[in-house]
């Protein structure tokens, strides 16, 4: 019975933007357009040769020398340090390859979607750089989500046995490991690209044909989709409000972030639960620090 009533409140809600959708398709024809060169010239150059370069060191053998070699957790050091640098969602993306190929465990995937939500640092000190006219507010934003998440990843931490990964014996040919990385990059960018721009459509809509607060405008924006509801901060004149909803809005992802992540992760074992109480807890821990640090900055 509850299933039903889901699927009638979907299908309502779907039914009702459609109608809007075409009562006004110059906008949603225009919004499709500007949104799809933003994701082409921002996101997909930079994300598409991370994920090749990332699944061509997998097949490699870099996580069997970081743990046989360097005496690492090969497979948590890797996702870390590749999630960090290339920003979300890869962690999802990374630790499922990894779980797939069998160099992570179910509990230690369940551990890492916990604690690599990393925003890309260039997003932070680029972009929203941009917004503050301080230029150690950027700065202390990206710390405040780093050390957030670090802090959650040694709270979830639990001791385990380090385990030898066999070194890999065959010689992969390099010609069919590159089309894989490609074609596996591709299928995740359309999916974030699709899922990306389907909530910034339902944004854009509530905006046209409701009249918001600014404050309302914001937070709209940010529920939906991370990036407008970033960019569209600047209505507010308080720089610690301002460095405050962004942190919010980055550590806890949009629908649009979620949706993405649940979509990665749909037909393994890592649990999409640990993925939201983890936001959650980083969206307070982050504000913490953050004006912690303003303080003593």
């Amino acid at each position: 019975m509850k299933k039903n009533y889901q699927n009638t409140l979907l299908i309502t809600i779907l039914s009702i933007l459609l109608i809007l959708y075409l009562l006004n398709p110059t906008l949603i024809i225009k919004s499709i357009l500007d949104y799809t060169d933003l994701f082409i010239k921002k996101l997909f150059p930079v994300s598409f040769i991370f994920y090749i370069i990332s699944s061509l060191l997998i097949d490699y053998g870099l996580v069997e020398f970081l743990t046989n070699t360097l005496n690492l957790n090969g497979a948590t050091s890797y996702v870390t340090i590749m999630s960090l640098i290339s920003g979300f969602p890869s962690g999802a993306k990374y630790t499922k390859d990894l779980l797939d190929k069998d160099l992570l465990n179910e509990k230690e995937a369940n551990y890492l979607i916990r604690y690599t939500h990393f925003p890309n640092p260039m997003f932070i000190l680029g972009s929203v750089s941009t917004i503050f006219i301080s230029k150690k507010i950027p700065i202390i934003i990206l710390i405040s989500l780093v050390l957030s998440n670090f802090i959650i990843a040694l709270f979830y931490k639990e001791k385990t046995s380090k385990v030898k990964i066999p070194q890999k014996k065959e010689v992969k040919d390099f010609s069919t490991s590159l089309t894989k990385a490609i074609t596996s990059s591709i299928k995740i960018l359309i999916v974030v690209y699709g899922i990306s721009i389907f909530f910034f459509l339902i944004s854009v809509v509530i905006n046209n044909y409701i009249k918001l607060s600014p404050l309302n405008f914001i937070l709209i924006n940010g529920i939906f989709d991370l990036t407008k509801g970033v960019f569209s901060t600047p209505l507010i004149q308080n720089d610690i409000i301002k460095a405050n909803l962004i942190i919010s809005f980055i550590s806890i992802g949009s629908l649009s972030i979620h949706m993405q992540v649940k979509s990665i992760i749909n037909d393994s074992n890592i649990k999409y639960k640990n993925f939201l109480i983890s936001r959650l807890e980083q969206m307070i821990l982050a504000n913490i620090i953050f004006i912690i640090l303003n303080c003593l900055l």
